[in-house]
């Protein structure tokens, strides 16, 4: 997953409140305000569902990283029996596949970090989505009586 996804899934969401706020000068306020929330809901679900994905990259990331190291640990256990018994040919095999695991758990090392830092950034992200469905659904009472007694206001924040 890359940086501008997330960039583009934070301007749709931020669209979404946009709309929201659009739409509240609309005859039909209690529907389209419905409407808007469920949509930021579901935005808030696609996020954290994300989320879910990262957290099992990051398992299985770091298992591989374990398998690795092992493979790594048993190639230098071969590289030094070989060449204590003058195996040159195989300790050098040995300690040249040892080294491909060793890179290896580095590129996985760095995998990890990487989605843990994104991990981190959607958990943020998805906070204050939350918090921006919270307060749309705060408002969406008072949006509805003004509704009904033919009031309509601006914005989220002259409804409260």
């Amino acid at each position: 997953m890359d940086r501008n996804m997330f960039d583009d899934l934070r301007a749709a969401f931020r669209e979404a409140i946009e709309n929201f706020n659009k739409e509240l000068n609309r005859d039909e306020v209690p529907q389209t305000v419905d409407d808007l929330i469920g949509a930021m809901k579901n935005e808030v679900a696609d996020v954290t569902s994300q989320i879910g994905a990262l957290e099992s990259q990051i398992s299985r990331a770091r298992d591989r990283m374990a398998e690795e190291r092992r493979e790594a640990n048993t190639c230098h256990r071969r590289a030094k029996i070989a060449h204590g018994i003058g195996d040159t040919e195989t300790a050098t095999v040995a300690a040249q596949y040892a080294e491909k695991h060793e890179e290896h758990v580095r590129v996985l090392k760095n995998k990890i970090d990487a989605l843990g830092a994104e991990l981190i950034f959607l958990g943020e992200e998805v906070e204050e989505m939350a918090e921006k469905v919270e307060e749309a659904q705060a408002t969406r009472h008072s949006l509805s009586v003004n509704h009904i007694r033919g009031e309509t206001p601006d914005s989220i924040s002259t409804a409260e």
